[in-house]
């Protein structure tokens, strides 16, 4: 496959993922039924046109397409897949929970028709702006952080001298729990990542986060109604990273003073005295990751050290699929959190690809 084939078939894989998340962003229970939107159509006529160039199988309709989303690996789709621009494990529904996959939320914020990962700086734009100084954005950042979803919400606690202001200028930023979630009169969070989750599905619990099943517990409301949750965007692209980045940050000897970047570039003083920016990722797809990771770092002007949970830069394969993926020239390096925040004489290795 040569390197065009690849990057047609990431796009029309890019463009099925939109169109599954422009589906799943109808509240109703009742989203998978027709009328389909416009970008899912257009997204089967493109799967229908290429696997008819090709002269392979093609779905017969969106139900068909969906199912392709659940059961298939990049190598099951049109053209294949087979140079490593996804891992191969990776789905764009999940199968048990039918929800869309990190890989889809991904996917749907490549390029310049992206939607999630750039609603959710939008998003963040927005509320910089009318926080007005970073010390305030940064305080009402972390409150989104720590609290994606809300399970009971209490007034009083809102009213508190501490939170007033801060939930007072985050509040139009959460909405009530999409009814797909609530099972049983039950809406669950997983404790570990703090996102949505599933408590039965034919694979066990589930959570949007991804956490292991051994770290894997949900707890829940018995009043779906009142439970509230942040965008789908914000929940994957900025509690999901940021919870990771709440630990970096507590373990710096300085603190780290906020861009009002995008989703969140921070500045830290190096013992050599100079500023090194660091952005904290926690994404599946190591090749979509460079990608994004170089963007910033050519809008910074300068090097960038990316910070990923430790599991995750222990993934086989992962730390070289993110390397190889980088543009030529791009100042970025992948550090796990544990190697960005050990003592200086710990660091061995450290050079900006």
């Amino acid at each position: 496959m040569t390197e065009d084939e690849r990057t047609d078939t990431i796009h029309l894989l890019a463009d099925v993922a939109r169109g599954v998340i422009e589906l799943t962003s109808v509240a109703r229970s009742s989203a998978f039924r027709l009328p389909y939107p416009p970008s899912l159509q257009l997204a089967l006529d493109r799967v229908v046109l290429a696997g008819l160039a090709q002269g392979q199988p093609v779905p017969a309709g969106v139900p068909e397409l969906l199912s392709w989303c659940r059961q298939r690996g990049p190598a099951g789709w049109l053209l294949g897949m087979s140079g490593g621009s996804l891992t191969t494990d990776a789905r764009l529904i999940h199968p048990g929970a039918g929800e869309p996959t990190r890989t889809c939320a991904e996917l749907a914020s490549l390029g310049p028709h992206g939607v999630l990962e750039q609603e959710a700086e939008t998003l963040l734009g927005e509320l910089a702006d009318t926080c007005g100084t970073v010390e305030r954005f940064a305080a009402c950042r972390d409150f989104l952080i720590r609290r994606p979803v809300i399970l009971r919400f209490d007034p009083m606690e809102m009213l508190q001298p501490a939170v007033a202001q801060t939930w007072k200028l985050v509040k139009g930023l959460y909405a009530q729990v999409a009814d797909r979630f609530p099972a049983d009169g039950l809406v669950y969070r997983c404790t570990g990542c703090l996102l949505l989750a599933k408590f039965i599905t034919p694979d066990g619990p589930w959570c949007e986060g991804g956490c292991p099943p051994g770290d894997r517990e949900l707890e829940s409301s018995h009043q779906p109604g009142q439970a509230l949750a942040l965008p789908f965007a914000l929940r994957l692209f900025l509690a999901l990273p940021g919870r990771t980045e709440q630990i970096v940050r507590s373990r710096l000897m300085e603190q780290a003073r906020l861009l009002p970047l995008g989703l969140g570039v921070h500045h830290v003083t190096g013992q050599d005295g100079t500023l090194r920016a660091f952005q904290v990722h926690d994404r599946e797809q190591p090749v979509l990751a460079a990608r994004r990771a170089a963007e910033v770092a050519a809008r910074l002007d300068g090097p960038l050290d990316v910070v990923v949970p430790d599991g995750l830069a222990a993934r086989p394969g992962y730390r070289q699929d993110f390397t190889c993926a980088l543009p030529s020239g791009a100042q970025v390096c992948l550090l796990s959190v544990s190697e960005f925040t050990a003592p200086p004489t710990d660091r061995m290795g450290r050079s900006h690809a």
